[in-house]
């Protein structure tokens, strides 16, 4: 998710940009400190959310806002502003949120649950990773492809172990499941596993794999990963939940049941 913070106060903003950083972590939120640099930024580049000061020196957060959605209507505006009276107009810009300074995680995480206009979570840069409905693998928001579709069910079961340490034994059980571990079968999760390296070293990611001795793992901060934002309480994540989870493994259904059971407490937020 790329986002702004727009406000004539370095101080402010950067400290916004702390919190939205801290809650994603894919892309690194972009400050401009007026509205001509804002204005400037956003000709480059799409941002999914601008979180914009109503009072600047060189114009009102309202032009702002107009200009913006004239010229990206799919960008959410989230005003930020340390003055009450401004709450009425600025629902008249079509606005997701307005937020009262000084303003903290929570509010935050509020206003990114009420977005006006959906975030495509392929939008942007790197490695994302789709765990509800059917499991998928993005780079640069096209599909990564595997030599074997066994391949991605060994992916799709590091990732649903959150980083643990998975030892040969259980990924033979799990991907074979009802079939008797032996050498040959040892020998064909081998391949698998070397045809995953490889594939992450061709998109130069050859950090993304963990391997101990007997044991292989998944490195977290490596991708983004709708699963992941839900346990972490993200808005956009939890908005995405679909109550499907991994279909295509018989092995997820147990996830499946704790994220259905975790649903209701997130939506309630």
């Amino acid at each position: 998710m790329k986002t702004l913070v727009v406000d004539d106060s370095r101080r402010e903003a950067a400290s916004l940009a702390r919190i939205i950083d801290g809650l994603f972590s894919q892309d690194a939120c972009e400050v401009a400190l007026d509205a001509q640099e804002a204005l400037a930024k956003c000709k480059d580049t799409h941002y999914d959310v601008v979180f914009l000061d109503v009072e600047m020196p060189d114009a009102s957060g309202f032009d702002v806002a107009r200009e913006l959605k004239g010229n990206s209507p799919s960008t959410n505006v989230v005003f930020v502003t340390g003055h009450s009276r401004y709450a009425l107009d600025a629902w008249g810009t079509q606005a997701s949120a307005f937020l009262l300074k000084p303003v903290d995680v929570e509010d935050v995480r509020r206003a990114l649950g009420s977005l006006r206009s959906p975030i495509d979570p392929h939008y942007g840069q790197g490695l994302f990773v789709r765990c509800f409905g059917n499991f998928e693998v993005f780079y640069d928001s096209e599909p990564v492809c595997f030599e074997r579709s066994k391949t991605k069910e060994l992916l799709a079961y590091l990732l649903d172990r959150r980083g643990a340490l998975v030892s040969m034994g259980e990924l033979a059980a799990v991907l074979w499941e009802g079939l008797p571990d032996t050498p040959s079968r040892r020998s064909q999760l081998r391949t698998l596993i070397s045809d995953l390296r490889r594939t992450f070293e061709r998109l130069g990611l050859a950090d993304v794999i963990i391997k101990r001795r007997g044991c292989i793992a998944v490195r977290l901060t490596a991708a983004e990963c709708d699963y992941y934002g839900f346990i972490h309480n993200m808005p956009s994540a939890v908005n995405s939940y679909n109550g499907e989870y991994m279909c295509q493994y018989s092995w997820a259904e147990s996830t499946a049941a704790l994220l259905e059971a975790s649903k209701g407490g997130k939506r309630r937020r």
